[in-house]
């Protein structure tokens, strides 16, 4: 055979090696199995998960959102380190009804599940009759492909011990073994803080392979590696925890291992972190949107015929257009030497309730306020949790503009009250606009300026309003860029008026910035003496 035909087989057999499912082996002859059934796998890496201890006082509902996140996973099979039932009993009776209840909670996972004793499980002699007349046997092994799995019993003699028997057993194990990866699952971390009962002669035996450690028993997350090799104590997936963070190492989690090639992939999942599939959905949809768009809170636009008065009122109007309750709340701080009363509310809308909410401003110096910002905060009840949402909502103020015949108008609108993309603007080194409002004869004159580097896709908006007419001017700026507005379109002697800048500093960006005079929608008044 050349070189060439002999490349060719080699892959060939490469091709077909790599297409073979990875296979299941056990050499344990128990009629009983601690395992629910044998995992079928597929082809290439495989993916398992370490579920820790769920006893010593149960949290309710944690280990059920655990195994409903596990299917999502949907990983091939599923090990525990232990501590399954509350235990701890010397009369079987006790101890049976503890493991029919268990078994009954883990059939809603679909993936095979294996068994490892803990301290709660195999609390005395009675105890661990119980579970080996379950499940056959307190530690055993099986193979996965290229893969070796020790499951010990941590708990023999009761108390943290390995007998000479299972040391035994698995000497013969490891004896010639020379696959990819061992895999270890014991109760006890009796690695910690260093090799006692018996497990220093297991541990001696995994030296020259690549392996790693999983533990449980201190409801509290430990990681150590040891000789180049991994070793993990779990915390906890509803077993009793002081809950005080996953930086203490307290946190209800579970792992996810992949099995591959080199060092195995593994993630640390708390439980309760997966977010479901529908978490906006049709009936949801409504709420969110309210929530988010604030349109449950409506702000006055407050035009002034001078300078703000040294006290004036306005109305916030709080709507819940939905069934359900909404919780509201508002703060407006003190701005510009002005304060509000009030300046808190929590309240309690009904479904389909609007109620007004009457604020009373003092000026104390006598200035126009601007914008009066309001801090809002909407909530409702989503899965039977409260859900707030913060946002911000502002009350626009402003004065009438008087103009005289012939008069002309400079404003400056270095710091515009709206502006759209906003993160596409810097400030008033970016860009600024100024514009004139003059009083002709026969027409409105608006002449605009603009202070930036302007490109072709820059662009100015003048909105005029009055009498029901509403118009929209745009031109491309310039250093004469202005519109004349026919005088006869202002009706009863005052009009409405709005101005933009369309600000694109790059012309392959799709999403310029928009500097608006007034907020967008909201237009400055002007009155013809």
């Amino acid at each position: 055979m050349n070189v060439k035909s002999l490349i060719v087989a080699l892959a060939a057999v490469c091709i077909c090696m790599s297409s073979l499912a990875q296979t299941f082996t056990s050499d344990l002859a128990t009629e009983k199995k601690p395992w629910t059934q044998e995992p079928v796998f597929g082809t290439g890496n495989y993916k398992f998960v370490v579920l820790p201890d769920k006893k010593g006082g149960e949290e309710n509902g944690v280990f059920e959102t655990a195994i409903d996140e596990i299917n999502r996973i949907s990983p091939d099979f599923v090990i525990t380190v232990g501590d399954l039932i509350e235990g701890f009993v010397s009369d079987v009776k006790y101890a049976v009804p503890m493991w029919d209840d268990i078994i009954e909670r883990l059939g809603r996972l679909d993936a095979p599940f294996f068994f490892v004793g803990g301290n709660h499980d195999l609390t005395n002699q009675t105890m661990t009759d119980e579970f080996v007349r379950r499940f056959g046997t307190s530690y055993y092994s099986f193979s996965v492909g290229p893969d070796l799995f020790l499951a010990l019993d941590s708990e023999e003699h009761h108390g943290r011990n390995v007998s000479p028997e299972q040391v035994e057993y698995f000497r013969k194990v490891l004896d010639g073994w020379s696959g990819r990866h061992i895999y270890v699952f014991m109760h006890s971390p009796l690695w910690y803080p260093k090799n006692h009962g018996g497990y220093e002669e297991i541990d001696a035996m995994l030296h020259g392979h690549q392996y790693t450690v999983f533990s449980g028993h201190t409801h509290m997350y430990y990681y150590e590696v040891r000789g180049g090799m991994e070793y993990y104590v779990l915390a906890t997936a509803g077993g009793e925890s002081g809950m005080r963070g996953p930086e203490v190492g307290e946190v209800d989690h579970y792992m996810l291992v992949t099995a591959r090639e080199g060092k195995p992939a593994i993630a640390n999942i708390p439980v309760g972190t997966m977010l479901p599939n529908d978490l906006v959905n049709p009936k949801t949809a409504a709420r969110v949107e309210m929530m988010l768009s604030g349109r449950y809170l409506k702000v006055p636009y407050l035009n002034f015929d001078e300078a703000a008065p040294a006290e004036f009122t306005f109305d916030l109007t709080a709507c819940n257009p939905l069934e359900q309750d909404m919780l509201f709340k508002m703060d407006i701080p003190s701005v510009k030497g002005m304060e509000f009363i009030p300046s808190h509310l929590e309240t309690v809308l009904a479904g389909g309730e609007t109620r007004l909410i009457e604020v009373k401003a003092v000026n104390r110096c006598g200035v126009e306020p601007g914008l009066i910002p309001v801090s809002r905060v909407c909530g409702y009840e989503f899965n039977g949790k409260m859900k707030e949402v913060a946002g911000e909502s502002s009350v626009l103020t402003d004065h009438v503009r008087r103009l005289a015949p012939g008069q002309k108008m400079t404003i400056e609108c270095r710091e515009p009250y709206d502006v759209n993309e906003s993160w596409d603007w810097s400030g008033v080194d970016d860009g600024w606009f100024e514009f004139d409002v003059t009083r002709k004869k026969k027409d409105i004159e608006v002449a605009v300026r603009t202070h930036d580097d302007i490109q072709a896709t820059d662009k100015i908006f003048v909105i005029f309003k009055s009498g029901g007419r509403n118009l929209e001017y745009s031109f491309i700026p310039s250093d004469d860029g202005k519109v004349c507005i026919p005088s006869k379109y202002v009706k009863d002697g005052e009009f409405l008026l709005n101005v933009g800048f369309v600000d694109n500093d790059d012309p392959q960006e799709g999403d310029p910035s928009v500097l608006w005079w007034r907020v967008s929608g909201r237009e400055g008044r002007f009155i013809l003496e």
